[in-house]
């Protein structure tokens, strides 16, 4: 179940509030805004559909000369043995299993177990800047953490303000800038979050 928008949206409006209030009061707290993003990230919508240069593989039981790795066009289609060129843009992977499938069963393979699983999303990026040793954008990929994305950046720079970390991330429109833990993450004390295409991260420059 997806959560409500409306609701969400409060719920960090009011936690950015309050991590003002701490702020202002000299207390060293973790952003209630993360905390709120941490506790419902398990309940956004899932970013799969598929765009030009995305690539998934595509297995079928038995069937290896079906089977095999494929990427969206310029134009959003693949072209498929014995099925043709099918329009994957704007579909999810269960989407092009279930059209593969109706496909290979009219005439081809008897009851056909198709499965795809994404490899690389190259249509949705993130974006890591600041004390990184690469910034720079990255192509998404299914489930990706804050902690993968500071890996494909090459790690921080020995100038980051870590627990200083800020990601920027569009909810319903609205964009909104949280601060991450990132040294209590790595040390284990605080959860992974997971990132969702478009995310913008920033670590900034050490004040020491």
């Amino acid at each position: 179940m997806y959560c409500d928008a409306r609701l969400l949206n409060r719920w960090i409006f009011l936690a950015a509030v309050l991590g003002f209030m701490f702020t202002a009061c000299g207390q060293e707290r973790v952003d209630p805004a993360f905390s709120a993003l941490v506790e419902q990230q398990n309940e956004m919508p899932e970013t799969g559909e598929l765009g030009a240069g995305d690539k998934f593989e595509i297995r079928v039981f038995s069937e290896e000369h079906l089977s095999g790795e494929f990427t969206v066009s310029t134009d959003g289609t693949i072209n498929y043995p014995y099925v043709g060129r099918i329009q994957v843009s704007g579909r999810t992977c269960a989407d092009v299993e279930e059209f593969i499938t109706v496909g290979l069963r009219d005439g081809y393979v008897r009851n056909p177990a198709v499965s795809c699983a994404l490899v690389e999303y190259n249509s949705k990026r993130i974006f890591v800047f600041g004390e990184v040793k690469k910034p720079g954008s990255f192509p998404y990929q299914s489930n990706l953490s804050i902690i993968e994305a500071f890996a494909l950046a090459g790690g921080f720079s020995e100038r980051a303000s870590t627990n200083n970390t800020k990601l920027t991330r569009v909810v319903n429109e609205v964009e909104i800038q949280v601060r991450v833990p990132m040294q209590e993450i790595v040390e284990g004390r605080q959860r992974n979050i997971r990132l969702l295409p478009g995310d913008i991260v920033f670590v900034p420059e050490s004040a020491y």
